[in-house]
């Protein structure tokens, strides 16, 4: 019995490295993620690529969103900054509706999963290897499979308003955004003089957009820190976000273009449930093992034992 007990346990311990290896090598994440992620918000700049001139071959399969041309080959124009799509903000009350999905749904997905969606074996349409090289692809597959979050516990996705701490947000501004921003955030005009644009009137009527700018930093000024790369929590960017919102507007009358609640995450968008079950199988052939060897010892000891007459 003890052989036997011995030798299930051996087998396990086996097979639950065997299959922490496996997930290793298919988990494991290739590319600067953070990169990635300004390659997601605008690729023609951070690559410094020259812009398509027509639509995206996939743009005549919606009708609602009027844009045309390169914007129409940003991530950002299809999946929304929030990463939702037609679940989020870019949902049916925007006008950057499209239909298209988000692309939650990688987070947690393997390398290859992701980069069918680039090569155009997921989809001919979809093929981007005529503007990227290998490392831009690896880049953004990594932001894709490991940056993407659930915007939701930062804006409240009713109102577009921080659910930070403004207070809390003041030192980080102060310190990491007032130098090129202003200690009123109108140092930099994002609209023209007629229609100004400061950094307050950005951050509430586009949130999502902003949250992701100041994660990741911008494709086109690479002087804008990155949270990813300070090491910053959500809650500080919820407070930093909070902190912006409260500054001085150019265009006081904008407001969030689509309060409309963008709903949850769905669990499956979380991680992959295929290798939970697999190791589930797996457990329960080893002990379906053991028990069979045990039954064959014991099967063995008794035929080798000689009856009592």
């Amino acid at each position: 019995m003890k052989r036997s007990v011995g030798f299930l346990f051996a087998l396990l311990l086996v097979s639950l490295g065997l299959l922490a290896v496996g997930r290793a090598w298919t988990g494991q994440v290739v590319g600067d993620a953070v990169r990635g992620g300004r390659i997601y918000d605008n690729w023609i700049l951070a690559l410094d690529r020259a812009a398509p001139a027509d639509s995206h071959p996939l743009w005549s399969t919606q009708d609602t969103n009027r844009n045309s041309g390169a914007v129409t080959w940003l991530c950002t124009e299809c999946h929304g900054w929030d990463y939702k799509g037609a679940e989020g903000a870019y949902g049916q009350f925007s006008s950057h509706y499209t239909g298209f999905k988000g692309v939650m749904g990688m987070v947690g997905a393997s390398q290859q999963e992701v980069l069918i969606w680039f090569n155009g074996t997921g989809n001919i349409s979809h093929d981007f290897t005529a503007f990227f090289d290998a490392e831009d692809v690896m880049d953004l597959v990594a932001f894709l499979r490991t940056r993407q979050v659930d915007t939701d516990l930062m804006i409240d996705a009713f109102t577009g308003r921080s659910l930070g701490d403004p207070e809390q947000g003041r030192s980080l501004y102060v310190s990491g955004c007032e130098g090129c921003h202003g200690n009123q955030g109108t140092l930099i005009n994002f609209g023209n003089e007629a229609q100004p644009l400061y950094l307050a009137d950005m951050t509430v009527v586009d949130p999502w957009r902003s949250v992701h700018k100041i994660r990741f930093g911008t494709p086109l000024d690479l002087r804008m820190p990155a949270a990813e790369e300070l090491g910053w929590s959500l809650s500080r960017v919820a407070d930093v976000l909070a902190y912006a919102q409260t500054l001085e507007r150019g265009n006081p009358t904008l407001r969030p273009f689509n309060p409309v609640s963008s709903g949850g995450i769905v669990v499956e968008s979380q991680g992959r449930i295929p290798p939970l079950i697999w190791a589930t199988f797996i457990i329960f052939l080893i002990i379906a093992a053991g028990v069979a060897y045990d039954y064959y010892q014991q099967r063995e000891q008794r035929r080798s034992t000689p009856k009592k007459r």
